[in-house]
């Protein structure tokens, strides 16, 4: 049965996009220099001066060749809304900076909730962190010759304290 795999990827990978659709009131956001709610005006002057930033879709931005410290990242893709501000941020970095990017997750917010699924010629790896304040999530994908790592921020709506 081929369609069962294949169906529990789309359910992945749609509980994933919706992970990263959602969005919650102002805080601090992971990324230093960043906030939940910052305007789209400061958010593209923390992507560097000079960056071109192209908007996809309405409130969706992406730049390309950027920095996350000294990390070069291919692409960073930010939602900002009118009036709620900075609601979502990703970076896809190169596959050979995954384990460093993993380890200073790691470090800094303990271990992951982590996962593996592997069908045909296809394998994901995705890793969640609950800070409190952000929902974290890691993917590596893999597919034949192709690889992406990606990392994606959003304001956490539950604290895991409540829990």
């Amino acid at each position: 049965m081929k369609v069962l795999p294949q169906l529990q990827n789309l359910l992945i990978t749609a509980c994933l996009g919706l992970m990263l659709m959602c969005s919650a009131g102002r805080v601090e956001a992971c990324v230093e220099g960043l906030a939940w709610g910052m305007p789209l005006e400061q958010v593209t002057t923390h992507m560097g001066e000079g960056q071109t930033v192209n908007e996809q879709r309405s409130g969706r931005y992406v730049t390309r060749d950027v920095f996350l410290d000294r990390l070069p990242v291919s692409q960073a893709t930010f939602e900002v809304d009118p009036e709620k501000g900075l609601t979502n941020l990703a970076y896809e970095f190169a596959i050979d900076d995954m384990t460093e990017v993993l380890a200073g997750l790691r470090a800094r917010h303990g271990p992951p909730l982590s996962t593996s699924l592997e069908y045909d010629s296809h394998n994901d790896q995705v890793w969640v962190w609950n800070t409190g304040e952000d929902l974290i999530t890691a993917v590596k994908t893999e597919s034949d010759s192709k690889q992406a790592f990606l990392i994606s921020y959003r304001p956490s709506r539950l604290k895991p304290e409540t829990l």
